[in-house]
């Protein structure tokens, strides 16, 4: 009779050494591609680098760019509070030296107008006259 116990055992042996070898397979065909993946990052890296620097030069001038141009709002803020403050000046100084007289004027003119207006007034003979006409009721 057949001796099962050497039977199985050699399909056990035989079943070992398939799974090795499957096993060494698969181990060579991730070691390739592990490889290949290796390279292709550095391809990446290389292609990407140039970009990276560019972005970063780029990011360097646009914030040198914006500091200049808050120099340049600085600059014309103060160039407008100081021509803010020498227009008041200015009008100060035009108002003082035209209105004030203008006003002065008007004042000489209204006063000599009163004065014409008086002498215009004709003169009532009788005096009193106007004491009457107030108090008549009628």
């Amino acid at each position: 009779m057949i001796d099962w116990q050497l039977v199985f055992l050699g399909v056990i042996a035989a079943a070992v050494v398939v799974m090795t070898i499957v096993q060494i397979g698969v181990l060579l065909a991730v070691l390739r591609s592990a490889r290949q993946l290796v390279g292709t990052v550095q391809e990446i890296r290389q292609e990407v680098r140039p970009l990276a620097e560019k972005a970063h030069r780029i990011a360097d001038d646009a914030a040198r760019a914006a500091a200049l141009a808050v120099q340049q709002v600085e600059r014309v803020d103060r160039t407008l509070a100081a021509t803010s403050e020498r227009l008041d000046q200015t009008l100060h100084v035009v108002q003082g030296a035209f209105v004030e007289p203008v006003r002065q004027g008007a004042a000489v003119v209204s006063a000599v107008r009163a004065a014409l207006s008086i002498l215009r007034r004709p003169r009532d003979p009788r005096p009193g006259r106007d004491e009457e006409e107030a108090l008549f009721v009628g």
